[in-house]
């Protein structure tokens, strides 16, 4: 991530306010002559003007993984048809096969068998007897 500086507004005639955010995605509020006053502002910190306006957390670095099988597989058991064809078909995807089916499906109760039935035809699976 590059720095970017935007102009907010001017203080006086000479001095702006500016946003900064650095290379690691934090926001800065400072005040300068130009934007690489600013940017210089940031870095050696050196005006009681420059303070941190948003800090990313170190936690957001992954985004989370669901299991989107056991969710699937989770709805067709409280519905009490977690003994059909499509509950094993569903058992027999991987991950990749899942998360495309969760794109495609509208996750309707009344449809969903129908759904994995179709997504099991276009993978060229077949279905089940």
């Amino acid at each position: 991530m590059r720095t970017k500086v935007q102009f907010i507004a001017p203080l006086t005639h000479s001095i702006n306010i500016y946003y900064v955010r650095d290379r690691f995605g934090r926001t800065w509020h400072t005040v300068g002559y130009d934007e690489e006053n600013a940017k210089k502002d940031i870095y050696f910190k050196n005006c009681p003007t420059t303070f941190i306006l948003y800090q990313p957390s170190v936690d957001i670095e992954m985004p989370p993984k669901y299991d989107f099988k056991n969710i699937i597989l989770d709805m067709l058991e409280q519905m009490l048809l977690s003994d059909t064809y499509e509950y094993e078909i569903v058992c027999g995807w991987t991950n990749d096969q899942t998360l495309k089916f969760i794109k495609s499906s509208s996750l309707n109760p009344l449809d969903l068998l129908l759904e994995i039935n179709r997504e099991n035809q276009n993978n060229n699976m077949g279905v089940l007897l």
